[in-house]
């Protein structure tokens, strides 16, 4: 019986140990999603990035050309940068000369980037580790032209030894007998011979026997904890690359002393079109429109290709022309006064595609 007992030790030991080798390879799993050919999709989900890594990431886009926004949770806090990719890029390995790269507002321990994309597709997130040591972190991509994507399910890892595995022959050494002994039989305490040989004969009377039968006390599962995501930070239209597309007859609202900005695209057809903001020179909005050329170097020059202005007994914003060539015009309305104002701008014309 002793004996036993040690070799039911002995098992449960060696169990152990094989428990600690399968954790021990676990830990040994690094990320896989190091190149951009093994990126991996945003889930908007914590990660950790081990320490002078780069990780790359993938979303797609719809061809609607609507903002997009990005978000590295306390990235500038934690010294992480993330860079990004258009599919062009990738395939023409451009790394190292992105189309936009993460950057932290004022006040704010984020990384952030706004803009739209002009085509649809599969885009890339560079994300960077410089630093010594690991970081947890959470990467964030919103937008109404971001397809969504369910996670796939993560298949399980092979594990990786991290040395020599024994051989069938030891296996078979150290459990091989320790089984065989468990199976065989104990050996029989001996029993004493009773004196008495005789034994009466005895007629059993018949018993009733009550089955009393006790339901289980179910045990209450534990509520699971949810942890809350971080609220994503709305787009604002505040820059023309935060631009959104403009929507006929949708009231947008502007606050005080801000400029919002809006997009079109023009097919270059020299057909007319007609910009309006109804009862913009009443309400005192001021817009400016842009050609894409013109809004690229706005900081330096800052010049129109046109301006609203109101017609004689109008109280409308209007500008009416054509344009020589196709692209993606934008437009710039400011409010000038504290109070906020809401107001609406319609843009009709045969060559013009807006947004939904």
């Amino acid at each position: 019986m002793r004996n036993k007992l040690t070799l039911i030790t002995t098992l449960v030991l060696l169990g152990g140990l094989v428990i600690v080798l399968s954790w021990t390879n676990a830990f040994a799993q690094g990320p896989i999603n190091t190149h951009p050919k093994a990126a991996l999709y945003v889930d908007n989900q914590w990660h950790v990035i081990p320490p002078a890594t780069t990780l790359w990431y993938i979303f797609d886009l719809n061809n609607e050309r609507l903002p997009v926004e990005i978000i590295l949770y306390d990235g500038q806090a934690k010294r992480l940068l993330f860079n990004i990719y258009t599919p062009d890029q990738i395939g023409t390995a451009s790394i190292g000369d992105p189309i936009g790269r993460g950057s932290a507002p004022r006040d704010s321990s984020d990384l952030v980037w706004r803009g739209t994309f002009f085509g649809g597709g599969t885009f890339f997130i560079e994300v960077g580790n410089p630093t010594e040591t690991a970081q947890p972190f959470l990467l964030r991509v919103s937008g109404a032209g971001v397809i969504p994507r369910p996670p796939p399910s993560a298949p399980t890892p092979l594990p990786t030894r991290l040395g020599p595995s024994p051989t069938l022959d030891v296996l078979q050494v150290l459990l091989f007998p320790a089984i065989a002994t468990l199976r065989a039989p104990l050996t029989p305490f001996p029993t004493a011979t009773p004196s008495v040989t005789l034994t009466p004969t005895v007629t059993p009377t018949p018993h009733s026997i009550i089955v009393v039968i006790v339901p289980a006390t179910a045990t209450p599962l534990p509520t699971p904890v949810v942890t809350p995501s971080p609220t994503p930070v709305p787009v604002v239209n505040d820059w023309w690359t935060s631009a959104i597309y403009v929507v006929n007859n949708r009231t947008y609202t502007i606050p005080g002393n801000s400029e919002r900005w809006f997009a079109f695209d023009y097919a270059g057809d020299r057909s007319k079109i007609e910009i309006r903001i109804p009862e913009g020179n009443a309400i005192k909005l001021q817009f400016r429109l842009y050609t894409f050329d013109q809004v690229l170097r706005y900081t330096a020059d800052g010049t129109p290709i046109g301006v609203g202005t109101a017609p004689r007994d109008s109280n409308d914003l209007v500008w009416a022309g054509d344009f020589l060539g196709r692209g993606t015009f934008f437009i710039q309305v400011t409010n000038f006064e504290p109070t906020t104002k809401t107001y609406q701008i319609n843009i009709t014309g045969g060559g013009v595609t807006l947004g939904r």
